[in-house]
């Protein structure tokens, strides 16, 4: 059988594609920061696209994602309010919110209500307690001595239902006043609008 000659010819067809093609070929992601101060990521050359080339600052990091903050006490959760507040932080406030079940177009209005409010100075917290029943009871008469059964006793303390967050108006005038509903979900305390 006559021997084929494949593999001298495989040798010198890749040693002349290795000549032929220069070697910045390969494609390379920029980071390029816009016009308008935002990132852009192009393969060619920054200025090509019409922005300056952006280099990470050394030891910075990432941006951070919104952290999902599962609160199960609701201190906790009057704590990191306060802190998304005072921070001027919509992500953390965001991450504390109870998004199960909106849709898209709501679930834009929210965020953009939980701006608002992550912007405005905060004044005070306040959780709120559904209102407890009086029952007026009928006395009778002084009949000389009192059972531990007849003496009223407190009922117990119902958990908050809604938080009243007060701030300070726009111009610094007036107050804002917000109130969040509070859900549980999954052993987590969370807000709702």
């Amino acid at each position: 059988m006559p021997r084929r000659p494949y593999p001298a010819l495989l040798l010198t067809a890749s040693a002349i594609a290795a000549v032929c093609v220069p070697a910045g070929a390969s494609a390379q992601v920029r980071r390029c920061t816009g016009p308008d101060g935002g990132t852009i990521y192009t393969d060619r050359a920054c200025s090509a696209v019409g922005a300056t080339a952006s280099v990470p600052r050394e030891g910075s990091a990432r941006p951070a994602l919104p952290r999902i903050s599962c609160q199960r006490q609701l201190r906790g959760l009057i704590q990191e309010l306060s802190f998304a507040i005072d921070q001027r932080d919509t992500n953390r406030l965001a991450g504390l919110y109870h998004w199960q079940g909106l849709s898209q177009t709501g679930g834009y209005q929210i965020l953009d209500r939980l701006d608002a409010i992550a912007q405005r100075p905060l004044v005070n917290i306040t959780a709120q307690r559904p209102a407890q029943a009086v029952v007026a009871q009928d006395r009778g008469g002084f009949t000389g001595w009192v059972s531990a059964r007849d003496i009223p006793t407190a009922a117990p303390e119902r958990p908050p239902t809604s938080l009243r967050i007060d701030q300070t108006g726009a111009s610094g005038g007036g107050t804002v006043t917000t109130v969040f509903g509070l859900r549980r979900h999954l052993g987590c305390w969370w807000l709702s609008l």
